[in-house]
C-alpha cells in the first residue's frame, strides 16, 4: 500500500531545505507556431539543500513532465494528491530514501491543453524544447552532471508517454526513463473507433462548436474531443486544414468509423507499440526503465498498451520492470513518484565525484 509523506515545513532532522525556482526558458523551437503559444515558457527547478552551501558539487537531473490538461504546478504546488515538489523532495532527502538531485519540470501545456512534447507543424517542436533548449539552459545555468548517465525523465500520462518516446530516441540525452501510467502507446481499446467520441471530433466545425459538444465542459465526452484533437495536431498536423489544422485518423463514412490516410498511419509512427523494434539498440542503452499503471485505468488502453510494450521490450531483450497498482488514472501519482520515481533515478542515475555505476533495473 502506497503512503504519503509528511512534508509540511523543514525536513524531520532540521536539515536546511531545497528550493524552487520558477523561470523563463526562451525556446528556438517554439517561435511562430501556429498556436501563437509563446516561445518563452514556464520551468521550474528544484535545487536540493546543499546546492547553495556546496559550490564546488555537481548534481544528476531529473526531467519530470505533467500530464495532459495539467500544468507545472501537479508536480510543483499542491497539485496531485496535494503534492509540494520541494517538501517531497526535502522530505526524501533528509529521511535517506533518494540522494540530492536537482529535479526540473517543464511546461507542456498549450493552447490545445497538451503538447505531448512532440514535434509538430502546427504546434511547435515540443520535443526539441525539451531535448534542446531546456537541457541546454539547465545545464548551462546550474551545476549539473551533463552527460546521459546522469539525466533521467520521467511523466504521468501525456508525459509518460513522452519519457519513453525521449528515452527511445535520444539515449545521448537521457539514460533513464519511468513512465507513470502512460497513455498513447499504441492505438488499442479506447483509442479505436470502438470510442463513440470520434464522430464528436470529426464533427467539431469551429472552435466555439467544440466547445458546445457536451452540456458539461468537465464531462468525458469533452475531455476526449480536447484529446483526439490535441493529440492529431501533435501527431497528425495539417497546416492547411483549419480552424484546428489537423487530421484525424477515422473518417466518418455513412455513420461508421473507417480509417482515414495519411493520419492513420501518422499516428502508428508515433506511437512507441509500433516503432519500438526500431530503437532496440538505442533501450538497450538505458540504465534503467520502468513502466506503472493502474489495474482500474479510465482510459482502457493504457493498461493493454503497457502490457503489450513490455512484451516487445523482453522479445527485444530490453531490461525494464512492469509494475501495476489498485487504481485508477489520478490514483497515487504523488505516492508512485515519492516511494517508486525517486527512488528509482536515486538509484540508477550516475552522482558526481563519488558516483557509482548502477546496474539496469530488470
Amino acid at each position: 500500500m502506497f503512503g504519503v509523506l509528511e512534508c509540511a515545513g523543514l525536513p524531520a532532522n532540521g536539515t536546511r531545505p531545497g528550493t524552487l525556482e520558477n523561470l523563463q526558458v526562451h525556446s528556438k523551437a517554439l517561435e511562430n507556431n501556429k498556436l501563437g503559444d509563446p516561445a518563452d515558457q514556464t520551468v521550474a527547478v528544484y535545487l536540493p539543500p546543499s546546492y547553495k552551501t556546496s559550490p564546488a558539487k555537481r548534481y544528476p537531473v531529473l526531467y519530470l513532465l505533467h500530464g495532459f490538461d495539467s500544468n507545472i504546478r501537479s508536480w510543483t504546488s499542491h497539485g496531485y494528491q496535494d503534492m509540494n515538489l520541494q517538501d517531497s523532495m526535502d522530505a526524501l532527502i533528509a529521511a535517506g530514501a533518494v540522494r540530492e538531485m536537482i529535479v526540473v519540470v517543464p511546461n507542456g501545456r498549450n493552447a490545445y491543453l497538451g503538447s505531448f512534447y512532440t514535434n509538430s507543424k502546427v504546434t511547435g517542436r515540443w520535443e526539441d524544447f525539451i531535448v534542446q533548449d531546456v537541457v541546454s539552459y539547465v545545464d548551462n545555468h546550474y551545476r549539473t552532471v551533463p552527460r546521459a548517465e546522469s539525466r533521467g525523465i520521467a511523466g504521468h500520462s501525456m508525459g509518460g508517454y513522452a519519457a519513453i518516446m525521449m528515452g527511445m530516441k535520444h539515449p545521448e540525452v537521457f539514460s533513464a526513463v519511468y513512465a507513470m501510467s502512460p497513455c498513447c502507446l499504441g492505438m488499442e481499446a479506447d483509442l479505436t473507433s470502438s470510442n463513440p467520441t470520434w464522430h464528436a471530433a470529426l464533427a467539431a466545425k469551429s472552435k466555439v462548436a467544440k466547445d458546445q459538444f457536451a452540456n458539461d465542459p468537465q464531462s468525458l465526452e469533452q475531455f476526449w474531443v480536447d484529446a483526439f484533437l490535441s493529440l492529431a495536431a501533435a501527431l497528425s498536423p495539417d497546416p492547411n486544414q483549419g480552424p484546428f489544422f489537423v487530421d484525424l485518423p477515422y473518417r466518418d463514412q455513412n455513420g461508421n468509423l473507417v480509417q482515414d490516410e495519411p493520419a492513420w498511419t501518422e499516428w502508428h509512427e508515433k506511437m512507441p507499440l509500433e516503432i519500438v523494434a526500431n530503437y532496440g539498440s538505442n533501450l538497450l542503452q538505458l540504465r534503467g526503465l520502468f513502466i506503472d499503471y493502474g489495474l482500474e485505468d479510465d482510459f482502457t488502453h493504457i493498461p493493454v498498451t503497457a502490457r503489450m510494450l513490455a512484451e516487445k521490450l523482453d522479445r527485444l531483450g530490453v531490461p525494464h520492470t512492469l509494475a501495476s497498482y489498485r487504481g485508477d488514472h489520478a490514483d497515487h501519482i504523488r505516492e508512485r513518484l515519492e516511494t517508486s520515481a525517486l527512488p528509482f533515478f536515486s538509484r540508477v542515475l550516475a552522482g558526481g565525484k563519488d558516483e557509482t555505476k548502477s546496474e539496469k533495473t530488470h
